[in-house]
């Protein structure tokens, strides 16, 4: 018989493994479009909603969710890149602080549409697995899922496709005189990590509860997968962020679930403390 801790260890190897989509894509924004997106979490939580109001329509599974959820946070994304982070970009306060707004607002639009209550999704019957471990359907497709995607991302960014923004992460300005449109590149690389983030808390969805402020503690783990990772290695990003969610889900489980989330701000003081210069370094290879 398996014993209680295994299946925590597993369950927070397969949502670590699909919050690393998100973390991703919060590397994805800092690295090329060099701000830090605090509306990453209403991405998330968007992405929830969206597999939420699909499966009360019979559509259950988190599979067909993430697509769709995928395309409206693209959308949104990119309206959010153009509108505000691209023209703000010279206002280092008012980046934070907008992002930040916009979070804040989406949950309070939420709230109004499906109330401040938790929903549910049904997470369909578990496999057992040896020793009478539950191998959650959810866990499986999210984390296989999260690995293809990631995979696709890491082939991207080393082959010829990703090499403006290689080139833009880099240099900005010798990405422009190459003839880049550099403007159109960063709000599209805002709106796509935008959609990482909604297809991660599609997938995510039926682990738990979908609440409109749930985007927070993933919002939170993507800025220390970032702190340490930066964009430069898809494979850290996604080893790291297994390694948080099995931590987040063993403190959960050892101590309370509130205690997971203090312990997720201590790591980030923490490394802080190790790296403070960590962001500011990524976030200075404008220079």
């Amino acid at each position: 018989m398996a014993s209680p801790f295994s299946q925590v260890l597993l369950d927070g190897l397969f949502a670590g493994g699909t919050y690393a989509l998100m973390a991703a894509g919060m590397a994805l924004i800092l690295g090329v479009v060099k701000v830090i997106n605090l509306s990453h979490g209403a991405f998330f939580t968007l992405g929830a909603y969206i597999a939420y109001a699909l499966a009360e329509r019979g559509v259950g599974t988190p599979l067909a969710a993430a697509p769709l959820a995928a395309v409206i946070a693209f959308a949104f994304g990119v309206f959010l890149g153009k509108s505000f982070v691209n023209p703000a970009r010279g206002h280092p306060f008012a980046l934070p602080v907008g992002t930040l707004a916009c979070a804040l607002l989406f949950e309070q639009a939420a709230q109004m549409v499906w109330g401040p209550h938790p929903l549910s999704i049904e997470a369909g019957a578990p496999w057992t697995g040896p020793g009478g471990l539950f191998i959650r359907r959810w866990g499986v497709i999210a984390f296989l899922s999260s690995a293809a995607l990631l995979g696709g991302l890491k082939w991207v960014l080393s082959a010829r496709p990703g090499l403006p923004l290689r080139l833009i992460a880099e240099d900005e300005e010798i990405a422009g005189s190459l003839g880049m449109d550099v403007e159109a590149i960063r709000y599209l690389t805002f709106g796509g990590a935008c959609a990482m983030a909604a297809a991660a808390g599609a997938l995510l969805s039926p682990s738990g509860a979908v609440t409109p402020t749930m985007g927070r503690a993933p919002l939170l783990l993507s800025l220390v997968v970032v702190i340490v990772a930066g964009m430069d290695s898809v494979a850290a990003i996604f080893l790291l962020s297994i390694g948080l969610g099995i931590f987040g889900n063993a403190c959960a489980w050892l101590l309370s679930p509130q205690w997971s989330y203090v312990a997720m701000l201590a790591v980030v003081v923490l490394l802080l403390s190790a790296r403070p210069a960590g962001i500011v370094v990524l976030a200075g290879r404008r220079d």
